[in-house]
């Protein structure tokens, strides 16, 4: 239990810390950019990747204390996080129609490189954190990984199923 522990302790603060350094690295080398970037979806972009981990955080914290108490999630819980599922999906689709809105007017530029590709990690990281693990970083899931030739169900999401079955 203590590893487990360490482990909840250790999710939390990381994903709680990047939440934070992550925009304020980004924005830093944007203004030294020579290229320039597209400040709107560029914000857009590292809002979404700042609210899942934030998401992520929470998620770690609640799993944590639950372990600490020998207790389920609280009830909260899946309610909770549909929201946020949910709300990742709106978030997306705008910075989408953004993106979208910016190419049709304008056409490509490569001030819209940063913005796609942090973009497109944030919809990775939703995929992370509610559908499949994409983040193998210990040897026990490298080894899952390996010896069943597929990828994990993510943590979360398999909460979020339970929850919901026990809430029906």
């Amino acid at each position: 239990m203590h590893k487990l522990s360490n482990r909840f302790s250790y999710l939390r603060k990381v994903e709680a810390m990047f939440a934070v350094l992550l925009p304020l690295i980004f924005v830093v080398y944007w203004r030294k950019s020579i290229t320039g970037v597209h400040w709107p979806l560029g914000l857009s972009a590292l809002f979404a990747v700042s609210y899942l981990l934030v998401q992520g955080a929470l998620y770690w914290q609640l799993k944590h204390r639950a372990l600490l108490a020998s207790a389920r999630l609280p009830r909260y819980f899946g309610r909770l996080f549909s929201g946020f599922k949910a709300s990742n999906l709106v978030l997306f689709g705008a910075i989408a129609l953004g993106f979208i809105v910016q190419v049709m007017s304008t056409g490509w530029t490569i001030q819209l490189a940063w913005p796609l590709g942090i973009f497109l990690f944030a919809v990775l990281e939703h995929v992370n954190y509610y559908h499949y693990q994409l983040m193998y970083d210990t040897s026990s899931s490298a080894l899952f990984l390996l010896r069943n030739r597929r990828l994990r169900k993510a943590a979360l999401g398999v909460d979020l199923t339970r929850h919901a079955g026990r809430s029906a």
